[in-house]
């Protein structure tokens, strides 16, 4: 990316004159009946709101300027209800080859991502069932392409882990969870939970477009990745001779019903030990993650976050101990 100021770094009354991707484009009309350009811009860092109330303003093509393009705006940051947004005094179309770099304008996630493939080969290598061992080789291994694409796309499109590498760290994530609840629930069957856990997102590498911002592939829209994961499970498991019928039926139970209820996807309700585990875990990582993120929003100011929809409610981000000295005074 050229020299330009991050979205995180951006304050109300900054100017600011740079390239950003726009992640959502639409012309419409005011109370007043004039056309006016509204945007969703993003960088890495992260992404805000942008208005561009006179389009005459709009340099070469209109037609050029729609979602996932890259655009050269300038303009001042203000705020509105209390979140950043963009005034625009001009906008443009940006040529790929003009902004060079494509990885400053996607955000990824904070783990390297061969510190994390390392950990999940250790991962399937700790599992003692040779049958499990041998359908997790089978995708996230010798599967090159799967294994590159797992370790590459989002978690999903908005809701959580939204960046890329996120679902590799979600996954992780979660069997790090795992590992304890099987360590204290000794009826657990821990190579089955490392199995769910592993498939239970996989098909979102198929569901999820990501290579400008993040969507829904024909395949996503169509099937959805439960539906892309179970038939992959089954094609790989085929390819398994003697594979055992009982634990195939029971690792897309996992699969199946790892949404947790009918009206939230899931053709099935959780039905052994193991499949409500892998959805309560796969929930409550979720949950957290777009909790913790809320709390970090630079762009949200004050004591509660604004009303998130998926969690159906505002988040308090005051944090105990809120500074260094209250902790100090806290421990004399």
């Amino acid at each position: 990316m050229p020299d330009q100021s991050l979205i995180r770094n951006l304050k109300e009354g900054d100017a600011f004159q740079g390239f950003l991707l726009a992640q959502e484009a639409a012309y419409k009309v005011s109370a007043k009946g004039s056309e006016y350009l509204e945007l969703k811009l993003s960088d890495a860092s992260g992404d805000l709101k942008a208005f561009l109330w006179d389009i005459r303003a709009i340099e070469g093509d209109m037609d050029a300027i729609h979602a996932d393009v890259f655009l050269r705006v300038k303009g001042s940051v203000t705020s509105y209800n209390g979140r950043l947004q963009m005034k625009l005094d001009k906008a443009r179309f940006a040529a790929d080859a003009e902004v060079g770099d494509f990885s400053a304008f996607f955000p990824v996630s904070a783990r390297p991502v061969l510190e994390m493939l390392a950990e999940m080969d250790g991962l399937i290598d700790s599992v003692r069932d040779p049958w499990i061992q041998g359908l997790l080789r089978a995708l996230f291994v010798e599967n090159g392409d799967l294994r590159a694409a797992f370790a590459l796309a989002p978690a999903a499109k908005s809701m959580h882990h939204a960046y890329l590498g996120g679902l590799l760290e979600h996954t992780l994530s979660i069997l790090g969870m795992a590992e304890r609840a099987c360590a204290h629930y000794r009826g657990l069957n821990r190579d089955l939970v490392v199995a769910g856990v592993f498939l239970h997102d996989v098909g979102k590498t198929a569901e999820l477009s990501y290579q400008r911002s993040f969507g829904y592939t024909d395949a996503g829209n169509l099937l959805g990745h439960i539906a892309l994961e179970s038939e992959w499970i089954s094609r790989a498991v085929g390819k398994i001779p003697g594979f055992p019928e009982e634990l195939r039926m029971q690792i897309l139970h996992i699969v199946l019903s790892h949404h947790g209820r009918l009206e939230f996807g899931s053709p099935v309700l959780p039905k052994t030990p193991e499949a409500l585990l892998v959805h309560y875990l796969d929930d409550l990582d979720g949950k957290l993650e777009v909790m913790f993120r809320a709390i970090r929003d630079e762009a949200e100011s004050g004591s509660w976050s604004s009303y998130n929809r998926a969690l159906d409610r505002m988040v308090y981000r005051t944090r105990w101990p809120e500074t260094d000295s209250t902790s100090e005074s806290v421990q004399k």
